[in-house]
């Protein structure tokens, strides 16, 4: 999750030592609690980003109806939007019978479990610690309302010492079709799934006699802490299974004895040095060729959030997540035994070794998928293959441009005039000028 850079503010001496967050996230110095007010939702939803991006996220209704149920912001009815809905029903009391926990390690297994069938297929448990905290209240991810006030960040660690990550991955036929309303699905519908399970999984919790809390905590580092992933240099986690098209910004802390995961490592760390991909084929440069910086404490990449972000406004009509960061992340090729292969190779190689390693895989990857990933997908009527035109398709959300009534025809064009990749090409100029790639020799 991205903040907003401001001045930090001083930081009372910690009780707790510097959290264990893996090879690909190394805190350097005192980490200051972020206000949810200060993320870019929030202040978008304030008018503080100017007004496109306020009239994006407030006045404009997608010509999709599959992203109108899918975002309220973009729907006609916000009642039609399951996630929405589901996520202002009330919570539920803590049951008073509280179940005894005689094996914590038990009960993590047994967790594991329920949620792996309630859905999860990305799951975690870390330590609580206060520098993933937010500050003030917790705040919906979704609506961005604001929750109940909470502890200080060291008491409320103490107090739920354990944090739960999980999530429904995104299909990966349809995150190759980033930059379209395809893609806007994989993205919005896996995350409504992900809402789902989290609050069945909350109320089972409960029901055990344990407290809860979500929302109250930044999702990059709970999931880093709990071994869900690595922090890549497209500023998202990258899992083992399923790569960069996982979306944890939800966490649930909990007082339910649990035994924490280890930070994972599967060479990304080593991995993003040499690959790159994700930031040469970013439309808006957002994604930096240099090296990691230090930002509240933390050394890490970092994206720059406002290019990323202000471009929104000026795709509305074709997208909404651009997703090309994770199509084009060589980690998120589906699970197979040569991606199962590639990963175990970076994970046992010695680490001094892993660059030349990483290169081998990038030029396989490079030869094998292209340097930019552009798939023609077609699904429910939709086709990548072609640009939104003058004349629509009767078939709801079909972009086709028709050639002849009610047919469906095949189109050959150009992979650099392909729908899903054209109206970028149109848009991005108007916003960010792109230079020549900064290669390190």
């Amino acid at each position: 999750m991205t903040t907003v850079s401001r001045e930090p503010e001083a930081t009372p001496p910690s009780a707790f030592p510097p959290p264990n967050l893996g090879r690909s996230v190394r805190v350097v110095g005192p980490i200051t609690n972020v206000e949810p007010s200060t993320l870019p939702h929030p202040m978008n939803q304030r008018g503080e980003l100017g007004k496109a991006l306020y009239n994006w996220r407030h006045n404009t209704i997608s010509v999709d109806p599959l992203v109108r149920v899918a975002f309220e912001n973009h729907s006609a009815d916000r009642n039609h939007v399951f996630g929405t809905m589901l996520r202002r029903v009330p919570k539920g009391a803590v049951n008073a019978q509280r179940t005894p926990v005689p094996d914590p390690l038990v009960m993590t297994r047994h967790i594991k479990r329920v949620a792996a069938y309630l859905g999860l297929q990305v799951f975690g448990v870390g330590k609580s610690h206060p520098s993933f905290m937010f500050a003030g209240k917790t705040v919906d991810p979704a609506t961005l309302a604001e929750g109940e006030a909470v502890d200080s960040p060291e008491a409320l660690a103490t107090r739920m010492p354990f944090v739960i990550v999980g999530c429904v991955p995104w299909d990966y036929n349809l995150t190759k079709a980033h930059r379209h309303h395809i893609g806007d699905a994989a993205y919005d519908f896996t995350g409504q799934q992900s809402t789902l399970a989290l609050l069945a999984l909350e109320g089972y919790i409960r029901e055990m006699g344990y407290n809860t809390l979500r929302g109250a905590m930044n999702g990059q580092a709970a999931a880093l802490a709990a071994g869900v992933g690595e922090l890549g240099r497209n500023g998202l986690i990258i899992t083992e299974k399923f790569g960069a098209r996982v979306h944890a910004s939800d966490t649930l802390m909990t007082d339910l004895p649990l035994v924490a995961d280890e930070p994972l490592d599967i060479g990304v760390e080593d991995f993003c040095k040499v690959c790159k991909k994700c930031a040469t084929t970013c439309p808006t440069n957002s994604i930096t060729h240099d090296d990691k910086v230090v930002h509240n404490g933390v050394e890490k990449y970092k994206i720059n959030w406002e290019t990323c972000y202000k471009l929104r406004p000026y795709v509305v009509q074709f997208w909404g997540n651009c997703l090309t960061c994770v199509a084009a992340c060589p980690y998120t090729k589906p699970s197979a035994w040569w991606h199962d292969m590639a990963i175990f190779s970076m994970r046992s190689t010695p680490i001094p070794l892993r660059g030349w390693v990483a290169r081998g895989l990038k030029w396989l990857d490079d030869r094998i998928w292209g340097e930019v990933p552009r798939k023609r997908v077609r699904w429910l009527g939709y086709d990548t293959g072609v640009k939104p035109g003058e004349q629509a398709c009767t078939i709801a959300g079909c972009t086709a441009a028709h050639g002849e009534a009610g047919a469906h025809p095949k189109v050959d064009v150009p992979l650099e005039e392909m729908g899903f990749y054209y109206p970028l090409k149109e848009n991005t100029n108007r916003f960010v000028k792109r230079g020549p790639a900064k290669v390190k020799p």
